[in-house]
Order: C-alpha cells, then sequence, then structure tokens
C-alpha cells in the first residue's frame, strides 16, 4: 500500500487552518499544522512533508521569509513542493515568491478549499511521474 501522502499547512487564521485540515484529511493526506512561520520551520524540517502550504502574513517569521529558509535545505528543502496561500494578491509578494520556486500562489477568496486540495493532488502525481 502505498503511504499516505503528507502536507504541512502553516496558517495563523485558526478557522482556515481547521478548514484546510479537515479537507486534507478527507482527502487522505496525513496533515501537520502549524499556525506561524517559526513553528512552521521546526515542523518542516522534522517531519520532511511531500508538500507544504505556507500562509504569507503570518506571527514570529512571515511565509517568504519562512519559504526562503526552507529553499536553504538543498536536501529536502530544495525541491518540496510550496503552494502560498495569501488573503491579497500583492506583485512584489509573488514575484519574490517564483524567485524561490513555489509551486502556486493562490489569493484565499479565490479558491474552493476542494480546488486547494485538487492543487496539492497534481503536483504531487507529476513529482512522482517525472
Amino acid at each position: 500500500m502505498d503511504k499516505k501522502r503528507h502536507i504541512l499547512i502553516v496558517e495563523d487564521e485558526a478557522a482556515m487552518l481547521a478548514a484546510l485540515t479537515d479537507k486534507f484529511e478527507a482527502a487522505g493526506y496525513e496533515v501537520s499544522q502549524a499556525c506561524d512561520g517559526e513553528e512552521g520551520y521546526k515542523a518542516a524540517m522534522e517531519k520532511k512533508p511531500d508538500i507544504m502550504l505556507l500562509d504569507v502574513i503570518m506571527p514570529k517569521m512571515d511565509g517568504i521569509s519562512l519559504l526562503k529558509k526552507i529553499r536553504g535545505d538543498v536536501k529536502w528543502g530544495g525541491s518540496v513542493p510550496i503552494i502560498m496561500l495569501t488573503n491579497l494578491s500583492d506583485p512584489t509578494n509573488v514575484s519574490e515568491a517564483a524567485r524561490y520556486q513555489v509551486y502556486d500562489f493562490l489569493v484565499k477568496t479565490d479558491w474552493r478549499l476542494d480546488d486547494v486540495v485538487k492543487l496539492a493532488d497534481e503536483k504531487i502525481i507529476l513529482d512522482k511521474n517525472d
């Protein structure tokens, strides 16, 4: 049997974190959570998930700084798929994230939770077929 896909969700809004966790668990994922950037970095390095969702605006360390720090780990962090989530479309954040090979950059209000799960599934399937 295939091992469960593992996602780390780093999101400081409790309701959004709970909703995303429920959707990904229902889709068969093992879910790890963190509610700020520092906690997210520790969880990422310890658990090394298959894919990550990072909020941009968070306490202690923002999502862009977390992205850069994860990419600094060349063995695992350099290639783990990362999807950025934000409440606002900020061209500066989008271009900064693009420099660090994010898989996608999503404005939360533009996406249904089911579609976020589908996007993650597609990325994991693409990586397995490479």
